[in-house]
């Protein structure tokens, strides 16, 4: 696993790192189980691994402290802060060893869930909330200070007002995070973003169906020695499933987008061939080949999915 400057932050960080999105969750296997995927992860080369304080009501981060807690100067942990959790989802949070072996017995499945019992969620970037969120982070992953602090899909104004700069310097001066971006879910709020010199690292999604962070704020962020954390490499399986397994319409807003999803994916599937590749492999060869990328995130919810991804990156057999 080759290794990349994180920006102009001195932090070193694997080419490959780890979206930990799919750590944890009710209807997910054994908890130890993940742990063991995380040590994986690790003994394969990876360094890098991107968390947030929401993802699986706050697991994820409690399963990184647990298996990295003897190692913790040896990875590089990012999470994010910005969202809070509707009350039905921080109620399932306390009760997921009773209510997990439930969900196995009955065959319930996310998406059978309906809102009321999901709830929705909400935003809050200020000050206070922004150091309560990390105080949170901080205790579920055992650990003293966070490599990367990130704001989650702050709406472009709010990163255009600055109003939580002061939060995050304090946290900074305060040796509680080591550096701090922002994961931006628009073009908009990315360029806000790079007029603050104190952020360090931006998240975008950069893959083969959408090049438009790469072809705009990319080369910005480079120019500003602004790390890039690239996510969706793999399109949400777009770039990895086989075509008899894409419903593309989940995916896509419109008859004409998805029609011109099908050509493009054609395209590729072409392209990997001619060059006798995993479509995988050319996917995110492009995500690490794209200048200023600084990390390009992998996700797996299972050891057999990591191989099979690695292996597709590497060749091998």
């Amino acid at each position: 696993m080759r290794v990349r400057p994180f920006g102009n932050t001195g932090l070193q960080v694997s080419e490959l790192g780890f979206g930990c999105a799919r750590i944890g969750g009710i209807f997910k296997n054994d908890p130890s189980a993940f742990v063991d995927l995380l040590a994986a992860a690790y003994d394969r080369g990876i360094t890098f691994f991107d968390t947030a304080d929401i993802y699986s009501q706050g697991e994820s981060e409690k399963l990184l402290g647990k298996a990295f807690r003897r190692r913790r100067d040896r990875v590089i942990i990012a999470s994010k802060v910005g969202y809070s959790l509707p009350a039905q989802r921080q109620f399932v949070a306390r009760i997921k060893p009773l209510v997990r072996p439930l969900i196995r017995l009955l065959r319930i499945k996310r998406e059978n869930l309906p809102s009321a019992v999901r709830g929705e969620l909400a935003q809050n970037f200020t000050s206070a909330y922004i150091e309560r969120a990390l105080e949170a982070s901080l205790r579920r992953l055992r650990t003293d200070y966070l490599d990367v602090l990130q704001l989650h899909s702050p709406p472009a104004e709010v990163v255009a007002r600055g109003e939580w700069v002061d939060a995050l310097e304090r946290l900074k001066r305060a040796g509680k995070v080591r550096c701090y971006g922002i994961s931006c879910d628009t073009l908009e709020a990315a360029h806000a973003a790079l007029q603050f010199p104190g952020v360090s690292s931006l998240q975008l999604v950069v893959n083969l169906l959408e090049q438009r962070f790469a072809g705009e704020i990319v080369p910005r962020a480079r120019d500003q020695r602004v790390a890039v954390i690239a996510r969706e490499c793999l399109a949400n399986g777009l770039l990895v499933k086989d075509e008899r397994e894409i419903e593309l319409k989940n995916f896509c807003s419109s008859a004409e987008q998805q029609q011109q999803r099908a050509l493009e994916l054609a395209g590729y599937r072409k392209t990997a061939a001619e060059r006798k590749m995993p479509l995988a492999r050319l996917a995110l060869e492009y995500v690490t080949g794209t200048e200023g990328v600084s990390v390009a995130l992998v996700g797996a919810s299972r050891l057999e999915q990591l191989t099979a991804t690695l292996r597709d990156c590497e060749g091998g057999p």
